[in-house]
Order: C-alpha cells, then structure tokens, then sequence
C-alpha cells in the first residue's frame, strides 16, 4: 500500500513540476512576441478576442505534443529524472520556439502578431499560425523520438535533424502558390478563411511527408540519409497521382477562376476547404506508398 502512494506522490511531483515548465514557457512566449510582455501580468480573456485565444492555446497544445514524448526514467533515482527532463524539455522549448520563430519569418514575413490579431483580430492569421505550432509540433516529437535525447546521449542529431527540417520547411512552403490558385497575401490582407483552411491543410500534410520521411532508425547517419532523400523523392513522385486522382474519383469541378477574381470577389469558404483536404488526404495516402508497403522475400 506505501508503494502505491510514493508511486502516486512521485507522479504528483512530475504534474507540479510540468506546470512549472508551463509557466517558464509563459514568459519564454514573450521573446518571441515582445508586444505581448505587457499581457503576460494581465488576465486573458478568452471571449474578448477569439483570433488570440486561436494563436495562444495553439501553442499549447504544441507544448503537449513535444512533452508527450518524455519519458521519466526512475532507475537512478528522482533528482536524476527530474533533472534529466528539464534539460531535453529546454532544449525541446528552445528548437519549438525557433521552429515557430523560423517558419513564421518566412511564411508570414509581412505581417505581424501585434497587427493582424490584437489590433485586426484577423482568424486567417490565427488558424495559419495555428497550424505552423501544432505541425511544428508533431514534426518535433518525431524529431525526438528518433534522436532519444537524455542526458547521457550527446543532442548532436536532435540539432541535425532540425535543421534539416527548418531548411526543408522554408523550401517547400514556396510551392505554396505552385499547387493553390488562391493568392496568399491578398487574401490574408483581406481576413480570408478560404486561404487559411487550403494553407491548413497544405502545411499538415508536408509535415506528414516530412515526418514520415525522417521517422526511421537511425544507426548510421551516411545511410540514414541516403533513406531519407529516398523517401521524399519517392513521396515527391506518387503525390501527383493522388492529388489528380481524388478530384477525377469524385468529379469534383474546379470552381474558382483566379484570373476574373478581384478584391470583391473573395473565394468562398468551401473552395478553401476543397484545397486543403484534398492536399491532406493526397499526403496521408503517399505515406501509405512510402511507408506501409513491405515487400519481404518478394
């Protein structure tokens, strides 16, 4: 019985002490948005303005994300796991910060989060960024599971293996405008949410391209790498075909002409889900192509 409430005591301990971690990120939050830093003191309101409350919790579930890939290992005792999580967790909030950091300065290089959501409460904005911290997020847990970051391996491939992703990320998010007829920064000026549901779903599914493609073991770092151009050029050449493929199954007619479009005539809503679902659905079904296909003895 004394067993089971020092096991249920210790897990207490590692609540509290992710609640602190929470709140260091509370006020790591604010180097990234420096007009926030006069918030951080004050009461949020999740009411008062919905596109913020979008770009906060967002971030907070990302948080999760990264965090549901630690592990407490009790074998050398309580200070040694607790002190072993703190350092992967702030070299975790350090790589999730500048991750978001990163692709935001080059996705979102002519806007800013004091403009579009405190003073325009823009929910484009909002649900886009909401994306980049939940992929970014995802991207990071498998970037963690296959480093294994502890104290006793050297973070030398975590640090690797983000870069790549940062540099993979910052390149294909220029197809952007190549496989959506939608125009990102007029609509974004205009608080389109057609633009942020087709860029939802096109963020996502690179990221599922890219985790996928990056998710393997990882022995030797010359052949893990040779495995992983494989896989992206493998995902880069079955993609089209589902991307083609899934309109001409369900005959779903392209009804938007960018060309007679203007600043009145926004798309609607619908087209912009359209988009987003079909390059989604396109990238979860490459994965399959790439990763679920065993051959064996064949």
């Amino acid at each position: 019985m004394s067993d089971l409430f020092d096991k249920l005591l210790i897990k207490i301990i590692f609540s509290i002490f992710l609640c602190g971690l929470l709140f260091f990120y509370k006020y790591a939050h604010s180097f990234l948005y420096p007009q926030t830093k006069k918030q951080i003191s004050k009461r949020f309101y999740p009411s008062k303005n919905g596109a913020d409350t979008i770009h906060l919790f967002a971030r907070l579930i990302g948080i999760g994300v990264v965090f549901s890939e630690f592990y407490f290992f009790m074998a050398e005792g309580l200070m040694f796991a607790l002190f072993d999580f703190f350092v992967a967790s702030m070299l975790s909030f350090l790589l999730y910060l500048g991750s978001l950091f990163i692709t935001e300065s080059i996705i979102l290089y002519n806007f800013e989060y004091h403009d579009e959501i405190l003073k325009r409460k823009n929910f484009s904005y909002a649900i886009i960024c909401f994306g980049h911290a939940i992929g970014l997020a995802f991207l990071l847990k498998t970037i963690l599971n296959v480093s294994q970051v502890t104290i006793k391996h050297v973070p030398i491939y975590i640090v690797l293996l983000w870069l790549f992703s940062m540099v993979m990320i910052g390149v294909t998010s220029k197809v952007f405008p190549l496989v959506s007829k939608l125009k990102f920064q007029k609509l974004l000026i205009q608080k389109n949410i057609a633009l942020s549901f087709s860029y939802l779903g096109f963020f996502l599914g690179l990221i599922i391209i890219l985790s996928s493609s990056i998710n393997h073991e990882l022995k030797d770092i010359q052949n893990y790498s040779i495995e992983v151009f494989l896989k992206i050029l493998l995902s880069l050449i079955i993609f089209p075909i589902f991307q083609k493929g899934i309109p001409f199954i369900f005959k779903v007619q392209d009804d938007f002409n960018s060309s007679k479009s203007n600043e009145k005539d926004d798309p609607e809503i619908g087209y912009g889900i359209y988009e987003g679902i079909v390059f989604f659905t396109s990238c979860l079904l490459t994965t399959v192509i790439t990763e679920h296909i065993t051959f064996n003895k064949f």
